[in-house]
C-alpha cells in the first residue's frame, strides 16, 4: 500500500492516541473480560477515527483507504485482539455497507451515529446451523403492508449484545435460493428484539459479542438496503473489504508478536547459548519471519487494488486466508519458545495464542475462503 506523509502522521496521532487512552486499560478489561464500549466508542468517534473513509455530509473525513489501512495496522499493534475485534465492526465491516448502499434516511439515522460514536453497529450474518453458508439462511423477513415481519437467530455476532443496530443479512421471499436474500438495518430496541451475550469464550474476552433472535420483528420497509434480492451480492462485495482490513490486522499482530519472541530469544539463554543461537529456534522464526514479508506485501497490494475500486475479493479472500493462519502460527512458535513462562495467564504470550485462534473464524473461515478460492482454480488455468 502507497502511504504519503500525510498518512504517516496520521499513523504517529493515532498511535499516541492508542497508547495514552486504550493500551494502559487492556489488561483490566481482559480481566474483567468488559471492555466499556460507549465510553470507547464515543471517544473514538469525537477524534474522527470511526470515519476515516466515510462520506463528509454525515460526519465522516471522506479520507482514503490508505487511511483505513493504518488504521489496521496499528490495532493490530495492540496487546489484545478484543479492541481490534470490535472496532473493525465498526468501522470497516458493518458501516461500509450502510455508507454505500444505505438510503440518505439510514445514513443520517445509523451512519452518522456509528461515525459520531452514540450508536454501535453489528453485522449479522452467521445462523447456528448454516454458519457463515449464505445459501443456508433461515431468517426470513415477510413483506406486508406495514414493513417486513422479522423471525429466526443469528449467532456469535461481535457486538451482538451490545450494539444500536444489526446489518442482517435475511430472506425476503419464499425458497432457499440466493437470489432472494437482502440486507436490512435492524435497530435492536424494536419490540422482539432479544440480545443475548455470550460470557464464555477462549479468547478475546472484552470484545462483546452475542446472538440476536428475531420474533414476529416489524422492521420498517425503509431499512433495506439497495433492493430486495442483492443481499448475496452486496454481502460479497463488501468480503474484499473486511477481509483485506482483517488480513491487514492479522499481519501487524503477527509482526508484533515475532519481534517480541526475538527479542525474548534473543537474551534467553539456554545450554549456556542464548536462544536464538540455537538453530531449532532461528530456522524456526526465521521462516516465520520471511512468511510474514511474503504475506505482508501480497496483502498490501491487495489493499492498493482495493484502493483503485478493482474487483480483489479473490485476492482479499487469498491474503485473509494466509494472514489467518500466519498470526496462528507466530502464536504458537512465540509460546513454545517461552516454555512454561508463555504457558502461564501473568504475561501476554498466552493471552496472543487465545486472541489469535480466532483469525481463522472470525470474517470468514478458512474453509469458506478455499472453497470460495477453488471456484476460480479452473478459470486460472485457462490463461496458460
Amino acid at each position: 500500500m502507497k502511504l504519503t506523509r500525510q498518512h504517516e502522521l496520521f499513523r504517529e496521532s493515532l498511535r499516541r492516541t492508542l497508547h495514552q487512552e486504550i493500551a494502559p486499560h487492556i489488561d483490566i478489561w481482559e480481566k474483567e473480560r468488559k471492555m466499556p464500549a460507549r465510553e470507547v466508542y464515543t471517544k473514538m468517534g469525537k477524534l474522527g477515527y470511526l470515519g476515516l473513509t466515510h462520506p463528509v455530509e454525515y460526519g465522516g473525513l471522506g479520507l482514503d483507504l490508505g487511511y483505513s489501512y493504518v488504521w489496521a495496522q496499528e490495532l493490530g499493534k495492540l496487546s489484545a485482539g478484543s479492541i481490534s475485534m470490535s472496532l473493525s465492526v465498526q468501522t470497516d465491516i458493518a458501516t461500509p455497507l450502510l455508507a454505500e448502499y444505505g438510503s440518505q434516511e439510514l445514513k443520517q439515522n445509523f451512519l452518522s451515529g456509528a461515525i459520531s460514536g452514540n450508536l454501535i453497529a453489528a453485522i449479522a450474518v452467521t445462523e447456528i446451523k448454516g454458519g457463515s453458508d449464505l445459501g443456508a439462511m433461515q431468517v426470513r423477513a415477510e413483506r406486508t403492508s406495514d414493513g417486513y415481519i422479522l423471525n429466526g437467530g443469528k449467532a456469535w455476532i461481535t457486538n451482538g449484545s451490545i450494539a444500536d443496530f444489526a446489518v442482517t443479512l435475511c430472506r425476503t421471499g419464499s425458497g432457499n435460493s440466493i437470489s432472494n436474500l437482502s440486507i436490512l438495518v435492524i435497530p435492536t430496541n424494536l419490540p422482539g428484539v432479544t440480545r443475548e451475550p455470550i460470557i464464555e469464550k477462549l479468547g478475546n474476552w472484552s470484545c462483546d459479542h452475542g446472538h440476536l433472535t428475531f420474533n414476529q420483528v416489524l422492521v420498517p420497509s425503509e431499512n433495506l438496503l439497495n433492493e430486495e434480492g442483492c443481499g448475496y451480492e452486496l454481502q460479497t462485495r463488501s468480503f474484499a473489504r473486511e477481509r483485506c482490513f482483517l488480513a491487514v490486522v492479522a499481519c501487524s499482530q503477527a509482526k508484533r508478536m515475532l519481534h517480541q519472541v526475538i527479542h525474548y530469544a534473543a537474551h534467553r539463554q539456554m545450554l549456556g547459548e542464548k536462544l536464538l543461537n540455537h538453530q531449532s529456534a532461528s530456522f524456526r522464526l526465521a521462516e516465520l519471519f520471511s512468511e510474514l514479508d511474503l504475506v505482508m506485501t501480497y496483502t498490501s497490494a491487495t489493499y492498493e487494488k482495493l484502493a483503485r475500486n478493482e474487483d480483489c475479493i479473490r485476492e482479499a479472500s487469498v491474503a485473509k486466508l494466509r494472514a489467518s493462519r500466519l498470526v496462528r502460527s507466530v502464536a504458537d512458535c512465540s509460546l513454545q519458545l517461552y516454555g512454561a513462562a508463555g504457558y502461564m495467564t501473568l504475561g501476554g504470550v498466552e493471552r496472543d495464542f487465545r486472541d489469535c485462534r480466532a483469525s481463522s473464524l472470525a470474517g470468514g473461515a478458512d474453509e469458506a475462503l478455499l472453497h470460495f478460492i477453488s471456484a476460480y482454480l479452473e478459470h486460472s488455468t485457462a490463461k496458460y
